[in-house]
């Protein structure tokens, strides 16, 4: 091997992570590789502090790290200090934080209802990010509201780089400009789409989409990963195709589409609701899907909770009425006191419950109990048939 008096360093943006079984994870790729535990305890020894010629271990792993970019030679010694407690059964990987419950928009199908003047502070953020990475988290979500319009956005901007996590800007997009792209020190954004201009505007607001593609193109500009969130609702059903192309000609590489749970104001606006059976199949659109994941066994959602704007942590924003407790008892206390459900608990008996985890929670306990399946998973993966080619069925036979 070249460069033996050189020192062998885990590179500025892979972390060394102790979940249920030793990982490193790269922030800035979102990718998460598994370790065996002789390969970890190597890796504890890249902090800087050491020389290649002091090292033993297999070159040709020591020569795959560093073709992967997850080890780096420097020709100066500097020590890194790793975070190494141990992390809760199941891990606490995704976590995310509703800064502020203040909104510049009024949309038809948001979850949380009207918005409010409530904001965190930045002092219960940052005890929650040290708290979080101490429990070897992964990904950070920022998300609001809209997040920006935090009277102390930019103090919390200011503290991510300090942490090794990979943090996502949840917003509408309406108030990303040149300069707030430019300033931004996440690693993601995340831009809500909610089909092609006529469509989203319904939902959102005269010239909200616009807005929306513009803060995406102002976002690729400064080389921001950008990712798509759209929601299936009564107005963008034949939207898809066309909305595809024009999410592929950006440049975006992950699209998430999702069926909007009935809560909230979707509760009120039955004129946007799609049912189940006629959106499910919309999922398909989906690409480049992330991280969330579950662990072997486990349901959706046994690695994410959610800290709401006063403080209160519950399984994910739609569990808001049923907290776990309030940060301030320790973000670890209140997850340990989240259910998490096995996946031999849950209702479902489909050969595909290991691939949907048995789909949303929320959704299942709306049509009948938190164990029962989520009926568009159910949908979407055909274990539930449509209406429509039930009654077809019936007349053809």
């Amino acid at each position: 091997m070249l460069y033996r008096n050189k020192y062998l360093v885990l590179s500025p943006d892979c972390f060394i992570k102790r979940l249920e079984n030793p990982y490193i994870y790269n922030i800035s790729t979102d990718e998460l590789y598994e370790t065996n535990e002789e390969a970890f305890e190597f890796l504890k020894l890249c902090d800087g502090s050491h020389r290649i010629s002091g090292l033993q271990y297999e070159e040709e792993f020591i020569d795959w790290c560093l073709n992967e970019g997850l080890l780096k030679l420097a020709s100066k010694g500097s020590k890194r200090d790793f975070i190494l407690e141990a992390a809760p059964c199941p891990s606490l990987r995704y976590l995310e934080i509703q800064i502020t419950a203040r909104c510049n928009l009024k949309c038809l199908h948001c979850y949380l209802g009207e918005a409010r003047r409530i904001d965190m502070p930045v002092s219960t953020i940052l005890a929650s990010l040290e708290e979080f990475e101490k429990m070897q988290g992964l990904r950070l979500l920022i998300s609001g509201g809209e997040p920006l319009l935090h009277p102390d956005f930019w103090s919390i901007n200011d503290l991510l780089p300090r942490f090794g996590l990979r943090s996502i800007l949840m917003t509408n997009g309406t108030l990303v400009d040149r300069p707030t792209a430019e300033k931004l020190n996440v690693h993601e954004v995340q831009i809500s789409l909610d089909g092609l201009e006529h469509s989203h505007d319904i939902l959102r607001g005269r010239g909200t989409y616009k807005k929306a593609i513009n803060a995406i193109k102002e976002l690729r500009k400064q080389g921001k990963n950008v990712s798509i969130a759209t929601m299936v609702h009564a107005f963008n059903l034949n939207d898809f195709p066309e909305l595809k192309t024009v999410i592929e000609e950006m440049g975006i590489k992950e699209w998430n589409v999702d069926v909007p749970s009935i809560a909230g104001k979707l509760a009120e606006n039955k004129e946007i609701q799609v049912p189940y059976h006629i959106a499910a199949p919309l999922l398909e659109h989906s690409f480049g899907g992330g991280l969330y994941t579950s662990a072997p066994g486990y349901a959706c959602g046994a690695h994410l909770c959610t800290v709401m704007p006063d403080g209160d942590v519950a399984k994910c924003g739609f569990f808001a009425e049923y907290p776990a407790g309030n940060v301030r008892d320790g973000l670890r206390t209140c997850w340990e006191r989240i259910t998490h459900i096995a996946l031999n608990e849950l209702e479902c008996q489909c050969s595909f419950i290991e691939e949907c985890r048995g789909g949303c929670r929320f959704r299942a306990m709306l049509e009948k109990d938190i164990r029962s399946p989520d009926p568009v998973q159910c949908y979407f993966r055909g274990v539930l048939k449509s209406p429509l080619k039930k009654v077809r069925e019936r007349i053809v036979n």
